[in-house]
């Protein structure tokens, strides 16, 4: 749901937290999930992402506190902070198979894909010349 946003959309929806209820760990779990790739391609946004996912893991209902939920909102308002500085791009993400279908990671700066031993070799169908 959130892996298809440009850089501002996936800000917009991080700004949204605020917004949230706290007992609504799963929309967290998944912008988490949405922001993971960025870094990989951004090396800037490591520190910012990774305070978000710490400060929501903590989220749970064992450990959530108005304080773990301040902290949610403010790392979340961070990371927004750090994908807006990157104006409204695309993340490129890999479109080859591979076993559990569309690979989906993000890519290099140069094209490549970190899981391409991962990929499917492409079928050749009966009759075709490679």
């Amino acid at each position: 749901m959130y892996k298809e946003l440009t850089a501002t959309e996936l800000a917009d929806e991080l700004e949204r937290v605020r917004l949230f209820s706290p007992e609504l760990t799963g929309p967290l779990a998944m912008l988490d999930e949405a922001s993971l790739g960025w870094p990989r391609r951004y090396p800037q946004l490591a520190e910012p992402q990774r305070a978000f996912s710490q400060a929501r893991h903590a989220q749970w209902p064992r450990t959530r506190s108005e304080e773990t939920w301040r902290q949610v909102v403010a790392t979340a308002s961070a990371l927004a902070g750090a994908l807006r500085e990157l104006g409204d791009i695309d993340l490129e993400r890999c479109t080859e198979q591979a076993g559990w279908g569309t690979c989906g990671l993000t890519l290099s700066e140069d094209g490549q894909c970190s899981a391409a031993q991962e990929h499917l070799a492409p079928t050749v169908e009966p009759g075709s010349v490679r």
